[in-house]
Formats: structure tokens, sequence, C-alpha cells
């Protein structure tokens, strides 16, 4: 008969009666052993680098190549490449008429000009403290060359100088009638007496004759003979001074007579004096130097004009550009090559070809609103004469400030 003997656990025997190897099972959560874990860890630090390295290129290659799958799908939602940012990396294509501009263009800043540029009209030379009366245009106004864009406060005293002038012309213009007419009436007198001593000495003569035969006869004394004689050579000198009066009249003619003169004279002095008054009186008008359009008007009525003057001029009928070239690049650039120009205020780039190249290199003036712009660049200044479509676009847009792009060797 078996006798069973009542199982016990194996940890209730002594170690020492054990001959078994001591084995340790490590499971997981889930129950699955701990390598297994290992290896699909492992598969997902490996899957997941590539899988984002595949999205990164999937994305750098949209941005770049912007292939038709991807135009199509910003076309129907709507979505604007990097309209979601402030600062975007991918922006849309600009399509422009405009041929692209290339690595050889040199890019220089600009501004619009009138042709001949902008002139400020200052008040007359001489024309002291003046202040303006009248204005006699506005900001727009065309105006012809000589015509009159302000009035003075002093043209009432220039016109009472003028006045005065012209009241002493009348004067010298008697005086100098009066002198003629002296002359006349002196030359007349000088006449009369040369005949009433060529008469008095012809009765000298007679008497000398009869007391020349008195005293023959012994009738009279050598006394009475040589009063006589002297009253006869008395009347030879009397006709010889009359004589002498009338030639100073006659040998010249009435022009040239001396009180004539000096009363011609002093009339060309009075003339002198109104033809300057008269000059002054352009001391209380302000006037264009040339044919042009108002650009700016910077005083009114009853102000002084100060440095920045009257008003400012110019042709916008033929608007130019002047830009300011590095020294660097301004031997790349000649007379006829073509330049395009854009601005914040245009539309459209302006068109037009490089007409004047400057001889002298100066300091920058025109500078980018850029923090790190380059305030003390050295520059030669360069005109550019705009097509007539971007100038009369341009005519009201002088000061315009312009990047301009010149294509060397590329001439309109």
């Amino acid at each position: 008969m078996n006798v069973s003997m009542p199982n016990k656990k194996v940890t209730d025997r002594p170690s020492s009666t054990l001959d078994l190897p001591l084995v340790v099972v490590e499971r997981d959560v889930g129950g699955a052993p701990a390598g297994k874990a290992r290896a699909r860890l492992a598969r997902r630090v490996v899957i997941i680098p590539i899988a984002m390295a595949v999205l990164f290129s999937g994305a750098v290659i949209g941005m770049y190549f912007q292939p038709p799958a991807l135009r199509q799908f910003f076309q129907i939602t709507g979505l604007v490449p990097g309209g979601g940012t402030g600062v975007p990396i991918a922006v849309p294509a600009v399509t422009s008429d405009e041929p692209p501009t290339t690595m050889r263009d040199v890019v220089a800043l600009g501004r619009l000009l009138p042709r001949g540029k902008l002139i400020t009209v200052a008040l007359p030379f001489g024309a002291g403290d003046a202040r303006i009366a009248e204005m006699r245009v506005r900001e727009g106004d065309r105006i012809d060359a000589g015509g009159v864009i302000a009035v003075l406060d002093n043209l009432d005293q220039l016109k009472s100088a003028v006045d005065a002038a012209r009241a002493t012309v009348k004067v010298r213009e008697a005086t100098l009638i009066q002198t003629r007419s002296a002359v006349r009436a002196s030359l007349e007198e000088a006449r009369a007496s040369l005949q009433r001593a060529e008469e008095a000495a012809v009765n000298t003569d007679a008497d000398l004759a009869r007391a020349q035969t008195l005293f023959d006869r012994g009738i009279i004394t050598t006394a009475a003979l040589e009063r006589g004689r002297l009253a006869a050579t008395q009347a030879e000198r009397d006709v010889e001074r009359a004589r002498a009066t009338v030639s100073r009249f006659t040998e010249t003619s009435e022009d040239l007579q001396p009180d004539v003169l000096v009363a011609e004279r002093s009339l060309d002095a009075a003339n002198a004096e109104l033809a300057r008054a008269e000059r002054d009186l352009s001391k209380g008008y302000v006037r264009a130097p040339s044919t042009g359009t108002v650009i700016a008007v910077h005083v009114r009525a009853g102000e002084k004009p100060g440095q920045d003057g009257v008003a400012d001029i110019g042709n916008i009928d033929q608007m130019t550009a002047e830009l300011e070239v590095y020294q660097s690049m301004i031997g790349r650039i000649s007379i006829g090559d073509k330049v395009i120009m854009e601005g914040d205020a245009l539309q459209e780039p302006l068109t037009g070809t490089v007409s004047e190249i400057g001889l002298e290199v100066g300091r920058q003036t025109i500078v980018a609103d850029e923090p790190a712009a380059n305030t003390d660049a050295r520059v030669v200044d360069v005109t550019v004469e705009l097509d007539k479509d971007s100038s009369q676009r341009a005519s009201r847009l002088t000061n315009l400030e312009v990047v301009a792009h010149i294509t060397p060797g590329e001439s309109r």
C-alpha cells in the first residue's frame, strides 16, 4: 500500500537540499517578455526620424518647386503661401512683363526731378527786407518765363522813385531848350554888335580922313589928329572883338556849344537816373526765371521769404531721375543704358535711359530707411531721362525716392 506523502512547497525545503538551477523570468506589464518591447522601441526610434526627414524634405520640395497639385490645392482653398506668419519663407511668385533683374544690373537710389532740376525762386537782388504783398500763383499753376509770381510791399516806394526821376528828366529837357534859345539869342546879339562896330569903324575912318585933311591945311592941331587916329583904332578893335564873338557861335554847330553840351549832359544824367529807377522797379516783383509749373509755394501775403525762397518751379513736362551710383560701380554705366525704376507710390515701374554721368565723386545724400544703411558712401550723380509715358506718370511725384536698376550695355 502506497502511502502518499504530503505535498510541500519547494521553497520550504532548505536551500542545501535543492540541486536545481534558479531561473528568473522577467515579464512586462502586458505579460510579454521584455526583449520584444525593446525591439519595438528600437524600431520606433528608427522610424520616427525617417518619417520626420521625409516630411521635412517634402515640405522643402513643395515650397521650392510648388508642383501643380500643391498650386491647385492653394487655389481651391484660397490660402496664400506664407500667409500664416509675419515673416513668410515661401511667397507667391510675382509675374511681371518687365525683364527680370540680373546680377549684372547696377542698383542705385535716386529721386524724381523735373528736367533742369527744381528751381527755388528767391527775392530779387537788392529787395532787402521786403515782404510779400500779394501772391499771384498757386501750386500747380503753369507760368511763363518772366511771369509775376508775387508782388512785394516795396513796390510803391520804387514807383515813387520812378516818378521823381521822370520829373527830373522833364526839368533837364526844359533847361536844354532854354539853353539852345539863349545860344541863338547870343548869336544874334553878337551879329548886331558886329554890325554896329563896323558902322562905327567906318565913321571913325571918315573922321580921321577929315582930320588929316584939316591938319594938312594947318587948321587943327596935332593933338586933334591923334584923337581921330585913336578913335579909328578903337573902332577897328571893337570890330575885331565883335567878329570873334560871332565866330564863337558860328564856327561850331549849336549842339557843340559849351552851354548846350552842359545842358545835354545834365539831361543824360537824369535819363540814367530814370533808367536805374525803372530797373529798381523790378525789385518789387518776384518773376519766374523760366517756363514751368509751380511745384510748391513757401510763403503767404505779409510774410518775409526765408531760406526756402518764395516758390519752387520746374519743367514737369519732361521728368528725369537723379541717381546716386556707388563709385565702385560707375565704370559699368554708359550713356544710353536702360533704366527701370520702382517706388512706393508707383503702380508700375518707370523706364528711361541714362542721359548724363557726373564728373565728381561726392557724398551720398539719398539714404535708405534701413537702420544699417551706409550714410557716408561715395557716389557719382547719374541723370536718367524718363520715357514719354513714364514722364507723364511721374509729373506729380517730384522728389519721390526710387530704386533704379541700370542694365549696363543695354540701350533702348
